[in-house]
């Protein structure tokens, strides 16, 4: 494999040949790992892909850059030379950085839907601390590891409640992650397996019925709602989120409602907000087990929108404050297809394993 350097202003871009197969990607395409002095990103989806670097400081980057890409990309870059170099990676550490943005774009992107389990975000955040340590001295981060091993507090649980087909990858990593715990004084939580077992049991189901205001329905509708909008694993990828304007005899009530992920573990504060912004119609969301959902009274002017004013935001505030670009169709598929391919993947992750074996 080859990589494209170019310099600029003691800066550095490192990108692999040939360019055309590098578009400008979306967020929810993109992993990345912050190493020191670089920014290392590739499109998640790729088959066996070598990350990009945009290299902001080369002395702090000279240290590992050899390892991702070789010896003599680490001479150009110090040299401050624009040229083409084969790339001569050592697979050990190439492999990890990879598995560990890998990690980390499933913790903030994984698509749960309808075909596409949820992960355990207590396994994704233990098999996180466990790739931070090993490639700990290229990380960006000096406190990473104890960062991820705090995050790792309650998977011990979850570990030890693994299926038999995944209890030695379970015990192996527990012994990795107490190991870590105790270089970083980090107390992990005792494990209860039996619990967690329990908790899996009652993760499928559920009632995704129509919405249920009595009344007439004067109007319907539905919205996509954008990954970018909400936390991962809260609405199922591949759902729209549906509204309806019901008139009573006092009233006119607006119901919205989106099917949650099974087994959601982030329960967010989501709200709907229909209409123009000045309209301000807003929905506070609550789960329901199944569903997050939510109804106001409606101001009059709701109920006479035209057709290409009927529109629907779901959001989390804290993570959108304002509407985004909408997302591609196109690329939502593939990463629902990809997600998909993963739990049968030969390398997937002990999240992946564990997902599938539950589905």
């Amino acid at each position: 494999m080859t990589t494209r350097i170019r310099m600029h202003e003691g800066r550095a871009e490192i990108t692999v040949l040939p360019e055309d197969a590098l578009p400008d990607r979306s967020p929810f395409l993109t992993a990345l790992v912050e190493a020191a002095g670089a920014l290392l990103t590739w499109d998640v989806t790729a088959d066996s892909p070598l990350p990009e670097a945009h290299v902001h400081d080369a002395d702090a980057a000279s240290a590992w850059l050899h390892e991702v890409y070789g010896a003599a990309t680490t001479t150009a870059v110090l040299r401050g030379r624009d040229t083409v170099v084969e790339v001569e990676p050592d697979p050990d550490i190439l492999r990890a950085v990879l598995t560990l943005g890998h990690l980390s774009w499933a913790r903030a992107w994984w698509p749960a839907s309808g075909g596409v389990p949820s992960l355990d975000p207590a396994l994704l955040a233990a098999e996180i601390a466990a790739e931070s340590h090993r490639i700990a001295h290229l990380l960006d981060d000096e406190d990473a590891v104890e960062r991820a091993v705090i995050e790792a507090r309650d998977a011990p649980s979850v570990l030890a409640g693994l299926p038999p087909g995944l209890a030695a990858d379970g015990i192996r990593l527990s012994s990795i992650l107490a190991g870590l715990a105790e270089d970083e004084g980090v107390v992990l939580a005792p494990a209860t397996p039996s619990a967690h077992r329990a908790e899996w049991a009652l993760a499928a189901g559920g009632d995704h019925g129509a919405l249920s205001l009595t009344g007439v329905v004067v109007a319907e509708g539905s919205a996509p709602v954008q990954w970018s909008d909400v936390p991962a694993q809260t609405v199922d990828a591949a759902a729209e989120a549906r509204w309806a304007l019901h008139q009573q005899t006092d009233a006119a009530w607006l119901q919205v409602e989106v099917t949650a992920v099974d087994g959601v573990s982030s329960k967010s504060a989501l709200r709907a907000r229909f209409g123009p912004a000045e309209l301000d119609v807003d929905v506070p969301l609550e789960f329901d087990g199944t569903r997050f959902r939510g109804a106001i009274v409606a101001p009059s002017a709701a109920v006479f929108l035209p057709l290409r004013d009927r529109i629907l935001w779901v959001r989390d505030p804290a993570a959108a404050p304002s509407p985004g670009e909408p997302e591609s169709a196109e690329e939502r598929a593939r990463v629902l297809r990809f997600a998909a391919d993963r739990l049968r993947a030969t390398d997937a992750t002990l999240a992946e394993q564990a997902a599938a074996a539950r589905a």
